[in-house]
């Protein structure tokens, strides 16, 4: 690029006016689209995962024999094991 004598005259550079590119001038398109082929699929895994939580939740909440954790015995409990057993 030459130099010409009325840039060389100019106090400020003129910048040239670039157009801006097309990818942002177009509508942005959102993250992920689902499709509508996938929905009855998306509901039987939800009713899937809701009934496992349910009947869990139901499992663990009413049965009296299921031993979540130790429990600890008390001393008449050990007593009463200890002369049972010498009977």
């Amino acid at each position: 690029m030459r130099a010409t004598f009325s840039r060389l005259l100019r106090a400020t550079p003129v910048r040239a006016l670039r157009p801006t590119a097309p990818r942002f001038q177009a509508p942005k398109k959102s993250a992920f689209s689902i499709p509508p082929e996938l929905y009855p699929l998306y509901a039987a895994c939800l009713v899937v995962c809701v009934s496992a939580v349910y009947f869990s939740w139901k499992k663990l909440a009413t049965d009296q024999t299921l031993r979540l954790g130790r429990t600890n015995p008390t001393f008449t409990e050990k007593l009463q094991e200890a002369i049972n057993k010498e009977e």
